[in-house]
């Protein structure tokens, strides 16, 4: 139990009572615990002009502010606080409206206890599939809305000029296919970092080799990985226009596997210990949709193989799974979002 609600309450209350009787309109805030919450929302709040980034603290204000953000720290006290993490406890007055939403696609890791999804007076899940799931665990607040961050992909936001540009800014060499990596983070039981970080020299002469990987992960994997020549390490936290220049993705158990399938192409996954809260069912879909493998020696034949079928093999699986994990695939999850943030400020009196 997180006692930290409990302790703040009171003197949270008497503040945010008094911040209602001064102010004379609605506020609304983003509570952002890192810069990838933003990335999450970001196609969402920009129908919301007045809405107010809220930093976690110090150290996320500076990486928003680099980001060419402006945010104001935490405690703040609004009317409606919308937010990509189980932090509604920050927030511990009953008439602050609470909206939560995912910050990766559907739910790659079990849920977690039903009532962390139930202090929220709306929780935006990634499909109304995914929201079914929840809504037989006890989760009682669930709207399948779909997946703002991949929303640019499909409304016609990125371009095939703004592609193109990228490829120039990356010296992508059109004679070769492009790949990606991705992967968890390394210290749990479930990355597969470790079997490639240090032999992508193996690769760059063939390809262009794109690497993504968790933003805990190891300073000595980061850094063998940036060291190797010909490889292009991604420091952009927006990695949606880095995936639709891949043609191939090679990962574990990354979400960013799911973002790849929305984009319909063929993907290769290494087999990896499965965690205590890894959904069985992720695994299924992993079996059915990609190529998998177990080791790093297998690797090089199986990217030319997936290379010649040009994603074909799996096409069928991947749009089953696509429907479950996003729903329609329209680029309008963000206006669907909108809608149920606008509904609550309406309600507020």
């Amino acid at each position: 139990m997180n006692i930290s609600k409990y302790i703040i309450y009171y003197p949270y209350l008497l503040a945010w009572s008094c911040s209602k009787l001064f102010r004379k309109k609605q506020n609304v805030d983003f509570y952002c615990g890192n810069i990838v919450d933003y990335i999450c929302i970001k196609k969402v709040i920009a129908h919301f002009p007045t809405m107010r980034i809220v930093a976690k603290n110090r150290k996320i204000q500076k990486v928003l502010r680099e980001y060419g953000v402006n945010s104001i720290l935490y405690p703040t006290f609004p009317d409606v606080v919308v937010m990509c993490r189980h932090s509604a406890r920050k927030f511990p007055v009953k008439k602050i409206v609470k909206i939560g939403l995912r910050h990766g696609p559907y739910h790659f890791k079990d849920f977690i206890n039903p009532r962390y999804y139930n202090e929220f007076d709306n929780y935006l899940f990634t499909s109304e599939y995914e929201n079914q799931i929840a809504s037989k665990l006890g989760i009682t607040n669930g709207v399948g809305v779909g997946y703002p961050k991949i929303d640019d992909a499909f409304d016609g936001t990125i371009t095939n000029s703004d592609l193109e540009n990228l490829k120039k800014k990356l010296k992508i060499k059109e004679t070769k296919p492009t790949i990606i990596f991705t992967a968890t983070w390394n210290k749990t039981t479930y990355s597969a970092v470790n079997l490639w970080y240090n032999r992508l020299d193996e690769l760059s002469d063939k390809y262009n080799v794109l690497v993504t990987v968790h933003d805990w992960t190891t300073t000595q994997v980061v850094n063998r990985i940036k060291e190797t020549p010909g490889i292009i390490f991604i420091e952009d936290k927006e990695v949606l226009p880095y995936l639709m220049i891949a043609d191939l993705l090679i990962g574990d158990i990354s979400s960013i596997i799911a973002e790849f399938s929305a984009l319909d192409k063929a993907m290769i996954t290494f087999r990896v210990n499965e965690g205590k809260r890894i959904s069985k069912e992720i695994t299924d879909m992993l079996e059915d949709m990609t190529y998998r493998i177990d080791t790093f020696e297998e690797l090089p034949a199986m990217i030319e193989e997936a290379l010649r079928d040009n994603g074909e093999k799996h096409r069928a699986e991947r749009k089953c799974n696509n429907k479950k994990i996003f729903g329609t695939l329209d680029g309008k999850a963000h206006l669907r979002a909108k809608e149920i943030i606008e509904k609550h400020l309406q309600g507020i009196k």
